[in-house]
């Protein structure tokens, strides 16, 4: 699917869902992870494990994908505003409180009441 353009509204429709999936996948990862702690390396045991990993994350980003949205590193969504910046959110956040500029990535992140004009049209109240 081609990336989509979100209004702040958009974006925030979507949260729950993306919150919902993100802490699912976020789950089956440490589940996993534990249980890859106790394989011998190399092993076959560890191998599978590995490659399971990898279909979580990578399950989780399609879904992402599906509904236009960006996903960026591990459990981080990145919702385009067609303006020159990302809504931002990440595993653990309620809401999208968070955005930066296409070229600044994650370590740009500010909060929205740092945009210019005091944030989106919702939290301009």
């Amino acid at each position: 699917m081609e990336n989509k353009i979100f209004t702040y509204e958009e974006a925030r429709e979507l949260i729950g869902q993306v919150q919902e999936r993100t802490e699912a996948a976020d789950e089956r990862l440490h589940s996993l992870r534990e249980q890859l702690d106790g394989a011998p390396p190399h092993s076959s045991r560890a191998v599978k494990l590995n490659e399971w990993i990898n279909t979580v994350i990578n399950q989780w980003a399609e879904n992402i994908l599906s509904w236009g949205a960006l996903p960026k590193g591990l459990w981080t969504v990145d919702f385009d505003s067609g303006q020159g910046y990302y809504y931002c959110w990440t595993l653990h956040e309620s809401d999208i409180t968070h955005f930066h500029l296409y070229e600044e990535g994650f370590v740009g992140r500010k909060p929205l009441s740092e945009m210019s004009g005091g944030g989106p049209p919702m939290l301009m109240n």
